[in-house]
């Protein structure tokens, strides 16, 4: 008897045991998108519960034509409106989790499933599915709802193909170094930040918790809302002071101060303490000088060893 976490590669799991067994599965799962015949290729015999209801076919969440390969297949196939769950029964195992048959499931989504032998939990899970079998969906019925389907607006949701498997990680946003100087504003620039920082004020997620910050750009602006910006302040003296990674709220739009172009970065993060540089990378293995590169960060370990650093909740 085995218990175990599944994280990575779950569909191509799944799917393999499917494919494998001998004798007829039990399925519970709220949606079976397009492409789904193949991912959950069960075997004649086997009986499929679904959210097969008008607004879960209209919306591309479960596509009849693949529930009908599987009728075809000699699989019956049942809808449950308000199912939720994802329960899979193949032979003497069980996999309960997140996880619906679908193409974002299986290749955007972070998904977790117990895999388990307990004897009882298998049990319990095939009596589940089979408590569920009320409304058998025949035919004509599909043939009905096939009229309803529309392709999902989600990408990766009509059963694109893509990367194998389940991602493990999830998808983190641009995120850039910003090279600073203490230096003194004009009187325009002093302008400039005060209009920005009124609108800046009404973008604020954490208003109470978090902490409020800005910085100018000289020339034209890399950044954007949405960015998560790790400022680099050269403070003179030898000392150069770290912010944890802020999230930009907003950006006010180049404006001329003189003979030069002037922006303002408005970013809201989490209160805790600044790092020096030399403490930071040392913490992070790297050197100094990459930590003074200015602009995107493109190596993703890096990006995460500085999200981790900064022990941020984007």
């Amino acid at each position: 008897m085995t218990t175990a976490l599944l994280t990575q590669e779950i569909w191509p799991e799944i799917t393999e045991a499917v494919r494998a067994s001998k004798k007829p599965c039990a399925a519970a799962v709220a949606y079976f998108g397009a492409g789904s015949s193949r991912r959950l290729p069960l075997p004649s015999g086997s009986r499929l519960v679904v959210d097969a209801s008008d607004r879960a076919v209209s919306c591309g969440q479960t596509c009849p034509a693949d529930l009908k390969k599987l009728l075809n297949r000699g699989v019956a196939v049942y809808s449950v409106p308000n199912l939720h769950a994802k329960v899979f029964v193949v032979g003497g195992k069980a996999y309960i989790g997140s996880a619906n048959v679908s193409s974002s499931s299986a290749k955007q989504l972070i998904e977790a499933v117990v895999r388990t032998t307990d004897p009882k939990v298998v049990a319990s899970a095939r009596k589940f599915v089979d408590d569920h079998c009320l409304y058998e969906l025949t035919p004509e019925l599909l043939k009905q709802l096939a009229t309803l389907y529309r392709p999902p607006l989600v990408p990766g949701g009509a059963g694109k193909r893509g990367t194998k498997g389940t991602s493990s990680q999830p998808a983190l946003p641009r995120m850039l170094l910003a090279q600073l100087e203490l230096i003194d504003w004009s009187d325009r620039e002093q302008q400039i930040h005060d209009e920005g920082l009124a609108v800046a004020k009404k973008h604020r997620k954490h208003p109470r918790t978090w902490e409020a910050d800005e910085f100018r750009h000289l020339g034209k602006s890399p950044y954007a809302a949405g960015d998560v910006v790790i400022q680099v302040t050269d403070e003179g003296g030898g000392r150069t002071m770290v912010t944890p990674p802020a999230n930009v709220i907003h950006v006010t739009p180049p404006q001329r101060d003189g003979n030069r172009t002037v922006s303002f970065v408005y970013l809201e993060r989490p209160a805790r303490k600044r790092r020096q540089l030399k403490s930071l990378a040392r913490a992070l293995g790297c050197t100094q000088k990459r930590l003074r590169q200015n602009g995107v960060i493109r190596n993703l370990a890096f990006k995460r060893a500085l999200l981790k650093a900064g022990a941020m909740t984007l």
